[in-house]
């Protein structure tokens, strides 16, 4: 017993040591980065955006540097006062409302890199007609009468919030179809609940300027531009830069700005925890004070709870009829493939390889971008039918097992008391069988539930994305990222709750003695 308890305690603790710097091991004479020039050493990390052109300049221009692209840049601000990145290249006016916001321990360098230039991506399949060609006629006609330019002192110079009130087309011939990302300050992010932003400001007018009535989607950068090669979006507004590489897989409208480039380099003379100071905005020096600020900013401020509700409601509506079809169907090829027929059974092993061996991330990317790519499901539908089908075969697996653990003579009895081979089944062995799946199917529900988070790649504003969207408001991701764990720990009890329940229904050892007489009682009472 004692070697067992030192061993739990040497295996707890490795983790750790491994994890703890070795002196000598992986030291570098690195000079401080006072400049672009010193990106150039060799052992430097650089991060950049996911939607950036930078990465490839990076490497041409920086050769000995690693570098790393991000699809949430705020994780590489925090990477960078961290230390775990030497350098983080992006745009000047985007970093400056982060460090002004709470991120700190780092600090910008003068000189600029090479400029972004930023333009709306069109659909090459979109249903508006010439769509491309009207949009740069909207854009000339706003850079003329100096629209485009009032619209970027306002949001990205002066810092005003304030979205003018534009009115709505009023007999609307098309439907624009907008995607943004929505985590971009102060091109489009949330208020509250509502997208605002320059970008936000550019699709109204410009939907109105169309004659169309306007939707907005919002997607990760990771799936934008697949959303707009497939279809699902008429074109992009969210500070997209223009690369080449991008033009050829959807076409630019005409430049609307220039973004300068620069880079975030830690700041030894400050914290360097890369969050807001403990303090916040009530006390920096008190713990109390940083708790009460990060309530604040992350609950209370713009009423952002609304968002945390709205998007565990939309967890809950993408789990829980996953749960209810998938349980269902995996019922239903047992029940298909029960007496071995070979093209059933040849069917679900093949997609029971398919879907199983896929990430589920890519299967949603598949489903929603390719397989349903022309047909009008929003991405909750698209995620409902593939956890449905992710857990329907998991079911199929787990009820085949449960069967076979039932006595094959139990079938036989039943058949000799006259049971059909159906009544004997669903009356006998099923019921038999479900209490040995009911803990792996607790596990595969559990799950499913966390496999949610991940429908934000496919335009959903599920629990997880609400908290990527307020941590990008409130650059701050203690709070934002412990709610979300928090009330994803409250869903998981919640189901554990109703499948104790549903254990007890099914198996006599839980029953209570007076549920299992009860039967008895009132045929001797008759």
């Amino acid at each position: 017993m004692k070697k067992r308890f030192i061993s739990l305690i040497l295996c707890l603790l490795l983790p750790c040591l491994l994890a703890l710097p070795l002196p000598g091991l992986g030291e570098t004479d690195k000079l401080p980065i006072t400049s672009l020039d010193r990106l150039s050493q060799p052992g430097i990390i650089i991060a950049t955006g996911i939607s950036s052109p930078t990465d490839t300049l990076l490497v041409r221009d920086y050769p000995n540097a690693q570098v790393i692209p991000y699809t949430d840049i705020f994780l590489a601000y925090m990477d960078v006062a961290k230390g775990r990145v030497d350098a983080c290249v992006s745009a000047r006016r985007e970093m400056e409302f982060a460090i002004a916001r709470g991120v700190t321990g780092v600090r910008l360098l003068d000189e600029n890199y090479v400029p972004n230039r930023v333009a709306v991506g069109v659909s090459p399949v979109s249903s508006i007609p010439s769509l491309l060609e009207r949009l740069n006629a909207f854009i000339a006609e706003k850079k003329s009468d100096g629209t485009l330019d009032d619209m970027y002192n306002r949001w990205v110079i002066q810092e005003d919030d304030t979205m003018p009130a534009i009115p709505e087309a009023e007999h609307p011939a098309f439907t624009l179809r907008v995607g943004t990302t929505g985590t971009v300050m102060p091109y489009t992010y949330f208020a509250g609940s509502e997208l605002t932003g320059y970008d936000i400001e550019l699709a109204r007018r410009f939907a109105v300027w169309l004659g169309a009535r306007l939707e907005l989607q919002t997607y990760d950068f990771g799936g934008i531009i697949a959303a707009a090669e497939s279809g699902r979006i008429d074109c992009i507004m969210s500070n997209l830069f223009y690369s080449e590489e991008k033009a050829q897989i959807i076409p630019f409208s005409d430049f609307l700005i220039e973004v300068e480039m620069t880079a975030m380099v830690r700041d030894d003379g400050q914290s360097g925890d890369g969050a807001a100071s403990p303090g916040g905005e009530s006390d920096p020096r008190s713990f109390l004070g940083g708790i009460r600020s990060g309530i604040e900013k992350t609950f209370i401020r713009e009423g952002r709870w609304r968002l945390f509700v709205q998007g565990m409601g939309t967890t809950l509506a993408i789990a829980l009829p996953s749960i209810l079809l998938g349980t269902l169907l995996g019922f239903l090829l047992v029940l298909l493939c029960r007496r071995g027929n070979p093209l059933f059974n040849g069917i679900v092993r093949v997609s029971a390889w398919l879907v199983h061996g896929t990430p589920m991330v890519v299967l949603l990317m598949i489903l929603y971008y390719i397989l349903f790519a022309s047909a009008a499901f929003s991405g909750s539908v698209v995620s409902v039918i593939g956890f449905s089908l992710t857990l329907g075969l998991s079911v199929f697996r787990l009820l085949r097992m449960g069967i076979e653990a039932v006595d094959a003579g139990q079938h036989e009895a039943a058949l000799a008391l006259g049971f059909s081979d159906t009544g004997s089944f669903l009356r006998l062995i099923l019921p038999q069988a479900i209490p040995h799946v009911i803990p792996a199917y607790r596990g595969e529900l559990i799950q499913l539930l966390k496999a949610t988070s991940v429908v934000g790649y496919i335009a959903v504003q599920d629990l997880t994305k609400m908290g990527d969207l307020i941590r990008s408001r409130t650059y701050d991701a203690f709070f934002p990222l412990i709610a979300v764990t928090v009330i994803y720990f409250l869903l998981e009890g919640l189901i554990r709750i109703l499948l104790k329940w549903l254990a007890r229904r099914f198996s006599p050892k839980d029953r209570k003695a007076k549920d299992i007489l009860k039967g008895i009682r009132l045929s001797e009472q008759e």
